[in-house]
């Protein structure tokens, strides 16, 4: 092989690729551009999730005629002289990447006039090279428009997702950016439809009800603490025990303005809620830190998500008794309303109490399917699990082997011990009842019109939805119908659900239904069946009864007639497996038994 060097347009996209990774990246760039340049107001639209059309205009300082040029050239800023400056940096942006490396793969239209100049001037470049610059009419400050990202580089355009799913990232953008920045007014618009929307009155707990919705907001916690021997300070929201997310993505950590990725203060905050979270739930927070910029090392990712602290113990010491703090000023009881868990733990101010295990409802019925397979029949017959088949055989059989399963008991509340023939079996009681249900679903859909068979409410629940969910949720709706539920629009992002699963316990509360769409808007299905599919798994897993939730024996027999006659039966929907098997030879082996 020769050494040779790159040509600059290969060079330029491959530099690019450090910086721009999908629309959203454009997005960000474009948006610390305008903070940078001191705006109040930032409008974004979008097309084709950002695929087609990136718009990007703010009401900041302009560049003047003369500086539109070199901002295109790589490594030109206007935020620092030199590496010193980066230890005193106040500015979002300094590496002088983020218009060259835009240009460089997609086709871009530059406007900018600043306020004290009569006429503004627009650029155009096509691939990193300029088509066009002349004197035009504008209004003080700059847009930005790209268009066809990536239409150079199609060994990059192939790995974008769909147009919802690059929409729902620039969604999520916008919203850890409104919260960093309440002082300034965003918009997002996708086609005719408006995302996002904030005033910019510079008042945060405005902020999370514009983008959370008011029920949300009014279950924040304000936090705000102070480190004067550190010289760093912190203020936000925390979300009080009861309102939880099924992810971390709900937790925005901002840093001298900065939307950063740090697991260190995650862990800190969580931390700080000792064990009043239910368990693989994670709070919502808004945490909002400021420190000595020479404390901080921005330079450490070209996305510049990253950041190290020079006393990252006192930053996480900071957080955790900030948030800790918070939480002891609230009287947390068991029972406030929209509580996730009835028999959550919340130790700040009450004892744990047992509660008595109540009966659980394994079988669901309504006209037109026939489950009596799956009812308990007289006296305490072994089961036999004559009709599961996968591939044409029974993994619960084995060739010269019983094929009769016994109960033996609970194990940990959570798994149902067996013995099948000579063999013991392990079967996790969540993951086979979630099996058991998605398994009733499919064969529910595939004979009936199950909205006919929906759990119609006495009285409505209300869920109001984060604006970032906007853009999937005309998908999803008719998808979530078929399935049974009945959402309705209330204006906004306001829905009334009227009706839900037969397989849904119509006791539950819009907090659970809230925990259902949390994990279906995220659903990125390859088709439609796919999508619906996945749908049936999640209202599944929710259904299912819950590890470390005691069962009675009869209940225990019921489930495993439900669960043993299942294709596929040996893993749940989601792909964990339901039932581990240990044969006698191996446990005469590991007691060293021989033979008898």
């Amino acid at each position: 092989m020769i050494i040779k060097i790159l040509s600059k347009s290969t060079a330029e996209k491959i530099a690019a690729g450090e910086v721009i990774e999908n629309p959203a990246s454009v997005v960000k760039e474009l948006i610390e551009n305008a903070l940078d340049a001191r705006a109040t107001k930032i409008e974004v639209t979008i097309e084709g999730g950002g695929k087609e059309l990136v718009s990007v205009t703010d009401n900041g300082c302009g560049i003047n005629k003369q500086e539109i040029p070199i901002a295109f050239k790589r490594f030109a800023t206007s935020k620092i002289d030199n590496l010193e400056d980066l230890f005193s940096l106040k500015s979002l942006g300094f590496r002088g990447e983020a218009l060259p490396s835009i240009a460089a793969v997609s086709k871009i239209d530059l406007t900018s006039k600043p306020e004290a100049v009569l006429s503004g001037h627009r650029i155009e470049l096509a691939g990193g090279e300029v088509v066009n610059f002349e004197e035009v009419g504008a209004p003080s400050g700059t847009r930005v428009e790209v268009r066809e990202l990536f239409y150079n580089t199609p060994g990059r355009l192939k790995f974008l997702r769909s147009s919802a799913a690059e929409s729902a990232k620039i969604s999520f953008l916008l919203t850890e950016m409104a919260l960093a920045w309440p002082s300034v007014s965003f918009t997002l618009q996708s086609g005719t439809r408006r995302l996002l929307g904030t005033t910019g009155d510079d008042n945060l707990y405005h902020t999370i009800g514009a983008i959370y919705g008011s029920e949300t907001a009014e279950a924040m916690i304000a936090l705000k603490k102070k480190d004067k021997e550190n010289g760093c300070s912190i203020e936000g929201y925390i979300s009080a025990p009861y309102l939880t997310r099924s992810s971390r993505r709900w937790i925005t950590i901002v840093v001298n303005g900065r939307v950063i990725k740090n697991p260190l203060i995650v862990n800190a905050l969580e931390r700080g809620y000792e064990d009043l979270l239910p368990g693989h739930r994670h709070p919502l927070a808004v945490l909002r830190i400021e420190i000595a910029p020479d404390r901080l090392d921005v330079n450490v990712h070209p996305a510049k998500t990253e950041i190290r602290f020079a006393e990252s113990e006192s930053i996480k010491g900071l957080v955790f008794r900030s948030v800790k703090a918070a939480l002891r000023e609230k009287v947390i009881l068991p029972g406030w309303p929209g509580q996730v868990e009835e028999t959550t733990d919340y130790r700040l101010s009450v004892e744990k109490k047992e509660s008595e295990p109540r009966p659980t409802q394994l079988l669901f019925e309504h006209p037109g399917l026939d489950y009596s397979k799956g009812r308990k029949e007289e006296g305490q017959r072994p089961i036999r699990p004559e009709t599961f088949q996968v591939n044409g055989e029974n993994p619960l059989r084995e060739n010269g082997e019983s094929d009769e399963m016994r109960l033996i008991g609970q194990y940990l509340q959570s798994y149902l011990v067996v013995q099948k023939g000579e063999d013991l079996m392990l079967i996790d009681q969540h993951a086979a009842h979630e099996k058991a249900i998605y398994h009733q679903l499919k064969e529910a859909k595939s004979r009936l019109d199950l909205r006919k068979y929906s759990c119609q409410l006495t009285m409505p629940l209300t869920v109001e939805l984060p604006v970032s969910w906007r853009e999937r949720m005309p998908k999803l709706l008719p998808m979530l119908e078929e399935a049974g539920f009945n959402l309705q629009s209330l204006g906004g992002d306001s829905y009334a659900i009227r009706a839900l699963p037969f397989t849904i316990d119509d006791s539950i509360k819009s907090d659970y239904i809230y925990r259902i769409l949390e994990e279906m808007i995220y659903i990125d299905g390859e088709s439609d069946e796919d999508y619906r599919d996945k749908i049936m798994a999640t209202v599944a897993c929710h259904r299912a009864i819950k590890a470390k939730q005691l069962l009675t024996r009869e209940e225990m027999e019921q489930l495993l007639r439900l669960w043993s006659p299942v294709a596929g039966a040996q893993n749940c929907p989601h792909g964990r497996p339901t039932v581990i098997s240990f044969k006698r030879r191996e446990l005469e082996k590991s007691f060293h038994r021989h033979g008898g």
